[in-house]
């Protein structure tokens, strides 16, 4: 008697890569002073990244309407005053 493994669903789904485009780095790191990520070429030198962004944001803080939204946390429920010895 013979058994036969039915392969699993995950191989059928599998593709070759698409092509993929050269990055002009060999490596990065993350600079411990300003926790930016810093590029490097193969001999280590540091390369500049034109065209990604600077990693700091410009957005200004979101403002919300007052349905206890916002960075002050709600006022508590009632629910949130029972005393540990009051029962359920």
């Amino acid at each position: 008697m013979s058994t036969s493994t039915a392969a699993p669903w995950g191989v059928q789904r599998l593709a070759l890569y698409p092509d993929v485009t050269p990055v002009p780095y060999a490596r990065t790191e993350i600079d411990p002073e300003t926790q930016v990520t810093r590029y490097l070429d193969a001999d280590g030198n540091r390369i500049e990244m034109a065209g990604h962004g600077t990693g700091t944001t410009t957005a200004n803080q979101t403002s919300t309407s007052s349905d206890g939204g916002g960075p002050n946390p709600p006022p508590p429920s009632d629910e949130d005053l029972t005393d540990d010895s009051d029962s359920d």
